[in-house]
């Protein structure tokens, strides 16, 4: 069992769903090294610190060169990681959600001229044809668009799902005891450890829904709140240099 907040820190994080190892590769390279190479040493440290064996960071990365999101090179012993243009694009694109402060502030509704499916994680259907956005999402060309004067109580029950909900009051309740209880000094690899949960647990869930307005959502909702939590953590605990990051 942990006996020192951080240990406690990084088993409530990992504890909240099942670590994809190349997902979690993912992030590594999203909020460590998304303009710079990682060399292996490195990231052994960095795994190695959340838990993960040699053998599946070395299966995960084959597996993201395969789908071209990772290019590796020999330099010397060892060997470089980085993100191909692809891997970049993706990553980028799911910067603004991740990181971004600003949070959507207007909902409008759009009206489709027949049944289509929408992205869900862009849109969340009301009703046949009727979905709701963020006011500065792009809109399908054939939509027609609504502005709603305010949002109806019963409107977050009808886009959440119970298991959406009971994820985030789970963040919730791990980010609110790291930002209370951890304060002790930390290593380099420590705190990339620590980041890379965070922004994990955080990006495995705020990128499977739409950004909508707190008032386009149940009181139970959580959503928000882990945002706020996210963001203070991650700017009381900043990215580590990667030449400081040595195995624990």
């Amino acid at each position: 069992m942990p006996t020192d907040a951080y240990s406690q820190a990084l088993q409530s994080l990992s504890d909240l769903g099942p670590l994809r190892v190349w997902s979690l590769l993912v992030t590594v390279f999203g909020d460590l090294a998304p303009d710079q190479p990682l060399n292996g040493p490195t990231l052994s440290a960095i795994m190695g610190e959340i838990g993960i064996k040699p053998e599946a960071s070395r299966v995960a990365l084959h597996r993201l060169r395969s789908d071209g999101w990772v290019s590796s090179a020999k330099q010397g012993r060892n060997s470089l990681h980085s993100l191909t243009a692809k891997g970049r694009s993706d990553s980028d694109a799911a910067r603004g959600r991740i990181y971004g402060g600003g949070q959507a502030t207007e909902a409008v509704a759009i009206l489709m001229q027949g049944n289509t499916e929408l992205d869900p994680t862009r849109f969340a259907q009301i009703a046949s044809r009727l979905f709701l956005c963020s006011s500065t999402e792009p809109l399908p060309s054939d939509a027609m668009r609504l502005t709603p004067d305010s949002l109806p109580p019963w409107l977050g029950s009808q886009i959440e799902t119970e298991g959406m909900r009971d994820a985030y009051k789970s963040l919730h309740a791990v980010l609110t005891d790291i930002s209370e209880e951890l304060d002790q000094d930390m290593t380099p690899v420590q705190t990339a450890a620590l980041r890379v949960l965070i922004v994990h647990a955080w990006r495995r869930l705020t990128l499977k829904h739409p950004d909508l307005p707190r008032t386009a959502h149940s009181p139970d909702w959580r959503g928000h709140d882990c945002r706020a939590l996210v963001q203070t953590l991650l700017e009381r605990y900043p990215r580590p240099a990667l030449d400081a990051i040595k195995p624990a």
